[in-house]
């Protein structure tokens, strides 16, 4: 179901661009030809996205304030020594 949403004329030319950006780069697999209404949903939900970590970020605010933040830097630092990826196991 479409909506008609009212957007500013720089919206809308940015959205454009957007479009045209998201095409020569085939961001969506399988899609030929990307439309305004996908490039739109793009912006939003990555607009979406950004709202969300920042938020996470403000929730998190103090909670760390009684960490030990040597030790945290110490296990960091160790993690990093070990390998993160399994061996390859060939068959």
């Amino acid at each position: 179901m479409y909506k008609s949403v009212k957007i500013s004329e720089e919206a809308y030319k940015k959205a454009k661009v957007l479009s045209k950006e998201l095409e020569k780069s085939r961001e969506f697999p399988g899609m030929d030809k990307i439309n305004m209404s996908v490039a739109v949903g793009y912006a939003l939900e990555s607009a979406l996205e950004g709202v969300k970590k920042k938020r996470m970020l403000h929730e998190s605010a103090g909670v760390w304030k009684d960490m030990d933040t040597d030790k945290l830097i110490k296990e960091i630092y160790e993690s990093r020594k070990k390998p993160s990826r399994r061996s390859e196991v060939s068959l």
